[in-house]
């Protein structure tokens, strides 16, 4: 067992995309080390015969991170696994490791965007599949929670087969030959589009699998339109490419006037990614600046969407600002957040209200009209529903809004 079991931690970590809370109060080395039998006993379930399971471990930089690596590394071990130790990494390298080493799973320790005070966990299958709710997450959860596990330090299995072992790999140099040969000859581009005073804005999340972009002038670039830009680039005659529910109708639009089918998707990876995968989709975008690409095995990642960009670019003679102003042809709101005692009866209400509209509930409630839409999501662990709503005309957006807003209001 562990140094410090039995520390007290919180089942509130486990989210529906991923494992994250405060260090140490929600997440802790205890917790990493239950996690992580339980990790490997779910993946095990899913192995064919009773060779060892091979996974990969990471993290980013946290202050943190180290011990609950070494934790989270000390209940595999328990477990009987074979462990590559990938060191500090992003997130998409990860991915990375996890795909070219063909391992049954791999964790990353991170928390993504959030907070320095934040940590957590990223935990994928076999082809960094992500474990999500639905697709996984709620048997890891429960047998943590349990905390029963086998006394000893080696699983029977293990024993009987051979000796798990923790190797150390840094997988830095084969993964820029990769991004380097997806994108030859970008490097020296680069510069040119430095000097024509075209490059782009370019920013990421603290472990990468994000990445936001602003124009030539400053200004930022919804992450909605990136992906209608990008569609232009990968959506070609016959391919699929995927958009999450709060996209624009640009997005849409765009993909199918390049000839590919769009295919809408709840928003987070865990969902995009497998049906990234299913529908062998060559692209994908979410409004939070997660791009997807068959070309990086079905997965998110900040600097491949980066390098696409740039890429794009580097074959046209427009700047940023002129190549996405005639995506901008809606008005569309920011995500707005809205504090309500019963999520779904407000939901119910507006659904009610809005009766003749189309309606779709692939991820809360989305009513489309002719000249606009709206999407009502809700929080998993707050009191909160989600808008994002767009028209044709500010004038309508805004009076549409409006309305919503009093119709919640009411459940306040």
């Amino acid at each position: 067992m562990h140094k410090i079991a039995e520390k007290k931690w919180s089942e509130k970590i486990f989210k529906a995309y991923d494992i994250r809370g405060l260090y140490p109060a929600e997440i802790n080395e205890d917790a990493c080390y239950k996690i992580a039998r339980a990790f490997a006993r779910y993946l095990r379930l899913g192995s064919a015969g009773g060779r060892l399971l091979k996974i990969i471990v990471s993290s980013d930089a946290r202050s943190s991170s180290p011990t609950l690596k070494e934790a989270f590394v000390d209940g595999l071990t328990d477990e009987g696994v074979e462990i590559i130790d990938a060191g500090l990494t992003t997130t998409p390298m990860h991915y990375f490791a996890v795909n070219i080493l063909k391992a049954d799973g791999g964790a990353m320790i991170t928390a993504s965007h959030l907070p320095m005070e934040f940590n957590g966990l990223k935990l994928s299958k076999k082809g960094a599949m992500p474990i999500g709710e639905g697709g996984g997450m709620e048997e890891i959860r429960g047998d943590a929670m349990r905390g029963i596990f086998a006394s000893a330090a080696r699983t029977e299995e293990a024993e009987k087969n051979s000796t798990p072992s923790i190797i150390k790999k840094d997988f830095l140099s084969e993964y820029i030959e990769f991004l380097t040969s997806n994108f030859p000859n970008l490097k020296s581009e680069i510069t040119k589009l430095i000097s024509g005073k075209k490059i782009p804005g370019i920013s990421f999340d603290t472990d990468e699998d994000r990445v936001m972009f602003k124009d030539e002038k400053g200004n930022a670039v919804p992450g909605d339109i990136i992906t209608a830009l990008l569609a232009q680039k990968y959506a070609k005659q016959g391919e699929k490419t995927i958009y999450d529910v709060r996209s624009s109708r640009a997005v849409k639009e765009t993909i199918e006037a390049n000839g590919a089918q769009a295919v809408e998707s709840r928003v987070g990876h865990a969902f995009i990614k497998p049906l990234m995968r299913k529908e062998n989709a060559i692209f994908g975008g979410e409004l939070s600046g997660h791009y997807y690409f068959r070309d990086f095995f079905f997965c998110d990642s900040g600097i491949f969407g980066a390098l696409a960009v740039l890429d794009l670019m580097r074959g046209e003679t427009k700047t940023l600002s002129e190549l996405i102003k005639p995506l901008l042809r809606y008005a569309k709101s920011e995500e707005i957040n809205f504090k309500v005692q019963n999520k779904d009866k407000a939901l119910d209400k507006i659904a009610a209200h809005f009766a003749d509209g189309k309606a779709s509930y692939l991820d809360g409630l989305k009513v489309e009209y002719p000249h606009w839409w709206f999407n009502l999501r809700i929080s998993n662990t707050e009191n909160l529903v989600r808008l994002n709503i767009e028209a044709v005309l500010p004038e309508l957006l805004d009076e549409k809004k409006k309305l919503i807003e009093e119709l919640l209001e009411t459940q306040l």
